[in-house]
């Protein structure tokens, strides 16, 4: 995109729109010094000029733009159709009785036969979109490009052909629009729409309707034309486009063949989950932890307790008089160790460094510090006391923060609270703490 069209900043917009889904700098710095090599390149063999070039077009009025905007929504509802079309040829050719090998022959002759009758069809339609974008299209070439480009385009794409869909759907959607904007000025001259500025906005918004490229439908159109002033009919008419597809459309024309796969593709960009949560919004308000002066056959009594759910691959264990106060960490593996007889404390059990998380780290730093140590449980200590205990983080809590996030969604109104109450020690159940 950037070496071809000369627009580095809408290629930056679409990898992340439509592949990444991640705003950060490794991300797009690498992508962004790709765009500027190509955009060079399309300086030393294309100059300065814009890749579409329009005549000068004054800024619209507020009723224009209004109207403008609703030129965009009627695109947004042809982008949904062209859309579903293009899949539902695809379908098409999978229920004819012959072998798949004669499908792309069968869109090729579709191709040439529309292409004997229609030749503007033919080529990649560069200079398509600039004979739409001057305004100087005939309402016979319009059609054209608008019925017979799609008809050839959509059949040969849904053949198994490999093509494009940037300039097609530019070349359509621009078709379109200028059409719309020619209609309305029959029925209502005195609005003095613009052919050239209804072409832009259609194309803008027949992308980012198909595609849900929002960003770099706008951007794209601005870069390539060069019209600054146009920035917002064109984000009126994007917009529109887009929330029309949202509504009438689940999945977009550049996802939904990897989403027939099977493969799942995001639609927003959404922080990481694990830097969205602290320690202390996933923590149970009850959890297991062992004293230091319970033996080894009473840790295995509770282990082992019909009906309990008390088995963990670890256990934090706190001190005897002090239940807030962390003395360390026990694994389940060395508590039914059949050479400890029973009768040893846990005190004796707990070795090494305890490698612990602050309630107030997010999850990110949890999980990285688990992977670090090779460990499924970590204390959670407070970040004013390095020995006091509030909780304890395993892979379970980990999990919760993803439901978190999903419930989140569902309703964003209502508000998720994970406090603690207080950690119970549950060998002897003795007793509650509170905070």
């Amino acid at each position: 995109m950037a070496a071809i069209f000369g627009s580095p900043v809408a290629a930056i917009a679409l990898a992340i729109e439509l592949l990444l889904f991640e705003f950060s700098p490794r991300s797009i710095i690498p992508v962004a010094l790709a765009c500027i090599t190509g955009a060079a390149m399309h300086i030393l063999f294309f100059g300065y000029l814009p890749m579409f070039t329009m005549p000068f077009v004054p800024a619209p009025g507020i009723l224009q733009l209004v109207v403008y905007v609703f030129i965009g929504a009627l695109v947004g509802v042809f982008s949904v159709g062209v859309t579903k079309l293009v899949y539902a040829i695809e379908d098409g050719f999978e229920k004819l009785p012959i072998n798949w090998m004669w499908w792309p022959a069968i869109g090729a002759i579709v191709v040439g036969v529309v292409g004997y009758f229609a030749p503007a069809t033919m080529g990649v339609g560069y200079s398509n979109i600039s004979g739409v974008l001057s305004g100087s299209l005939t309402i016979e070439v319009l059609l054209t490009l608008c019925v017979l480009k799609f008809i050839s385009w959509s059949i040969s794409l849904g053949s198994g052909t490999s093509g494009g869909t940037l300039a097609p759907l530019f070349t359509i959607g621009g078709a379109l629009g200028a059409l719309i904007s020619i209609g309305i000025n029959i029925l209502f001259p005195q609005l003095g729409l613009s052919a050239s500025i209804a072409g832009l906005i259609g194309m803008a918004a027949m992308f980012s309707g198909a595609s849900r490229a929002f960003l770099t439908a706008v951007i794209f159109s601005l870069e390539t034309t060069q019209q600054p002033h146009l920035l917002l009919p064109l984000l009126g008419g994007c917009t529109a486009a887009y929330c029309i597809s949202f509504v009438m459309m689940r999945g977009t024309i550049m996802t939904e063949k990897i989403a027939r796969r099977g493969i799942n593709t995001p639609d927003s960009y959404l922080p990481d989950v694990l830097n969205s949560f602290s320690v202390k919004d996933v923590l149970n308000e009850e959890v297991s932890v062992l004293s230091v002066n319970d033996t080894v056959a009473q840790a295995r009594d509770f282990i082992n307790e019909p009906g309990a759910k008390n088995f963990h691959v670890a256990f934090a264990v706190v001190d005897e008089k002090d239940d807030d106060k962390l003395a360390g960490v026990i694994t389940t593996q060395d508590i039914l160790d059949t050479t400890h007889k029973g009768e040893e404390k846990l005190s004796a059990l707990v070795k090494g460094r305890t490698i612990t998380v602050q309630e107030d780290d997010n999850l990110y730093k949890a999980i990285d510090k688990m992977i670090a140590h090779n460990t499924d449980l970590l204390p959670v200590v407070s970040k004013e006391d390095h020995n006091h205990l509030v909780g304890v983080l395993t892979y379970r809590e980990i999990l919760k923060a993803y439901e978190l996030k999903r419930k989140q969604e569902e309703d964003r109104d209502v508000a998720i609270s994970m406090r603690k109450k207080g950690i119970r020690i549950l060998v002897k159940g003795r007793r509650m703490l509170k905070r």
